[in-house]
């Protein structure tokens, strides 16, 4: 921080992000540099080389390759020596990184053409030495090899468009240049132009003021990580402490709670069949492509399902595999996501006497775009009610979709007697709850399951109102329920904080917290200081405090069952092993803070949840309608 500049254009790399590849890179030209001036003094005292056909090719080849080759190497532990000073923040120890690195391109160039001189000599080359010729092809090629490498790390590190505009329409314009760069495989569709100004206008105003670039914010997630782990351990984790005041433990007495649990557990498998062939794959990844090709139908098409489908149906198949639905419980299905329009399918349950509509959770870049487009928004039919953008339009592109090809309406007249129920996970779960806010005047008794919902999701009002019909479930750490533009606000003022209390070299930190992580070294020394010690709670600059209009807070929606883990051993091999869990209700604003650790994605998974909610069931879920 702040990113490199060279040749009059910043780059997705700091001055302090130099050390390993330049250790990697001397260890390499110390090698070549042996081999060289071993052959080179072989070649002037020995005769036997008098028979090579280029003589003085070879001579030339090798005075040169040890000569800039050592120059390089003198070069390059210059830029490792000089990035290793510092901390993050201390660029200024660091500013003759851009001047050595200009020098470094042209030694580059020079490097290029030596390998090409040296190319043209192994091939015309056949009668020296052997050992001579050996020698000096594994140079060129692992000389190819190395720039080769350097080449993808420079495109790796490019940005094509060299930087951030404090000018606010400047600022937004480059966002959304980055937004169309970075999604520019899922082409120019209807909604594409308007999401990438909303996420432009959404990470313009969050991350104007800030200029870190993925190694900064890698290592201060590192430092948050200890941070909240060592709290924990002293019992000082604010949101673990809020759990404990105000989390309760679910009532599995109480015969309405346990037979919601149990349509919990019993539809969860429902909202698995929603991902496809992909998760059917993840779960099954030795026996799932031949369980699906078992199966495939290259003729014919389902009559339910609409958009583009595979050839072989392989989504339909792992659908009902999945869920164990059958071909005539499958009323509808809808594979196709694009922005603002996720995957879906309807089906009915003939024991719980229920038509289902499953909305899938996160799969694409598409969905990817939805989830981030999170600004609210008024609920349509709701009015004072707000909700997360992407979210609501993608429940208003349901319910087009739905009305177009009068699914409802054809289930409805098939089973009248059947009531609704939307369920889904994740992205999902937050399009399932906002389709349940729009289809509950016409359905009444409808109800929701939201597994998994986005943090972000409802206003405080609609928060409260969505109880009345929306039953959610959190597992743990799992990030999406605590994922708000508040909270990665939080998070981020964390993270600079983080840098800017400690003043230790990145590289020192990187390895630290590997050495953590594998148990050599006490967390507690990791992140203190080398001067001083930090906080155990990181300070943070409250911004959407301080102005709370321009980030509304928004909630995760419904009843929430918060599914906890209290860990009485740690295993490093099985995220279960050694843990027992409590299943407790929660208050839908404990979720505030983001848990950085590796379980803050595990625990999100959709099997993750399946498996735990099936684990924790206090009695066998059993057919008969508890909706």
């Amino acid at each position: 921080m702040p990113a490199l500049e060279v040749l009059g254009r910043r780059w997705y790399i700091g001055s302090d992000d130099l050390v390993f590849p330049t250790f990697f890179c001397v260890l390499m030209r110390i090698f070549w540099v042996v081999i060289l001036a071993t052959r080179f003094s072989n070649y002037l005292n020995s005769t036997s080389n008098e028979d090579c056909v280029h003589p003085t090719l070879v001579l030339t080849y090798l005075a040169t390759a040890t000569a800039l080759i050592s120059l390089v190497l003198i070069v390059e532990m210059l830029v490792m020596i000089i990035s290793m000073r510092g901390g993050i923040m201390q660029v200024e120890k660091r500013s003759t990184i851009p001047a050595i690195l200009h020098f470094r391109l042209f030694l580059f160039l020079l490097e290029i053409g030596l390998c090409m001189f040296g190319t043209y000599w192994c091939l015309v080359e056949t009668g020296c030495d052997k050992d001579m010729i050996i020698s000096v092809r594994l140079v060129v090629i692992s000389n190819w090899v190395l720039i080769s490498l350097t080449l993808i790390g420079v495109i790796a590190v490019f940005d094509p468009f060299g930087g951030y505009h404090s000018d606010k329409s400047m600022n937004d314009k480059l966002w959304e240049k980055r937004f169309k760069c970075w999604c520019c495989c899922i082409g120019r569709k209807e909604n594409s132009h308007g999401a990438f100004e909303d996420l432009a206008r959404i990470f313009s105003s969050q991350f104007a003021d800030v200029d870190l670039v993925a190694s900064d914010i890698a290592v201060g997630l590192m430092m948050v990580s200890q941070q909240q782990h060592l709290a924990a351990q002293k019992r000082l984790d604010v949101n673990q402490m809020s759990f404990e005041i105000e989390c309760e433990r679910y009532d599995f007495e109480n015969r309405e709670s346990r037979e919601t649990f149990q349509d919990l557990t019993y539809f969860s498998s429902y909202a698995l069949g929603a991902y496809g062939w992909p998760l059917f794959m993840y779960i099954h990844p030795i026996t799932g492509c031949f369980n699906l090709c078992q199966e495939c139908s290259l003729f014919g098409r389902s009559s339910t399902s609409a958009g583009s489908e595979d050839i072989c149906h392989s989504n339909h198949i792992a659908l009902k595999k999945l869920s164990g639905l059958e071909d005539n419980d499958i009323l509808y299905t809808h594979f196709t996501s694009n922005i603002y329009s996720p995957a879906f399918y309807v089906a009915v349950d003939h024991n719980r006497q229920v038509i289902i509509v499953t909305i899938r959770g996160t799969l694409s870049l598409q969905d990817v775009i939805t989830d981030m487009v999170c600004e609210p928004q008024d609920i349509p039919g709701n009015p004072g009610l707000l909700a997360h953008r992407g979210m609501v339009l993608s429940a208003s592109n349901i319910i087009t979709i739905l009305e177009t090809d009068r699914v409802l309406e054809k289930a409805f007249s098939l089973y009248p007697e059947f009531q609704l129920l939307v369920l889904g996970h994740s992205l999902g779960a937050g399009a399932a709850t906002l389709l349940s806010f729009m289809l509950r005047d016409r359905y009444p008794t409808l109800r929701c399951f939201a597994y998994g919902p986005p943090g972000g999701l409802l206003s405080e009002e609609a928060a409260e109102e969505s109880k009345k019909f929306v039953v959610s479930t959190v597992v743990n750490k799992e990030f999406a329920t605590r994922l708000s533009i508040n909270s990665i606000v939080q998070l981020r003022d964390s993270v600079l904080s983080a840098i800017q209390i400690n003043h230790r070299s990145k590289w020192k930190l990187t390895l630290d917290h590997i050495m953590s992580v594998m148990r050599l070294r006490p967390i507690a020394e990791v992140i203190l200081n080398s001067e001083e010690e930090a906080p155990l709670i990181l300070p943070t600059f409250n911004r959407a405090e301080e102005d709370p209009s321009e980030v509304p807070k928004l909630y995760p929606p419904g009843k929430v069952i918060f599914i906890h883990r209290n860990e009485i051993q740690a295993s490093c091999c099985s995220s279960y092993s050694g843990a027992h869990y409590d299943v407790l209700s929660a208050p839908n604003n404990v979720f505030d803070t983001i848990p950085v650790s590796p379980e803050m994605l595990t625990d999100h998974l959709p099997d993750t949840l399946v498996y735990l909610l099936k684990e924790l069931q206090p009695i066998d879920v059993s057919p008969g309608s508890h909706i």
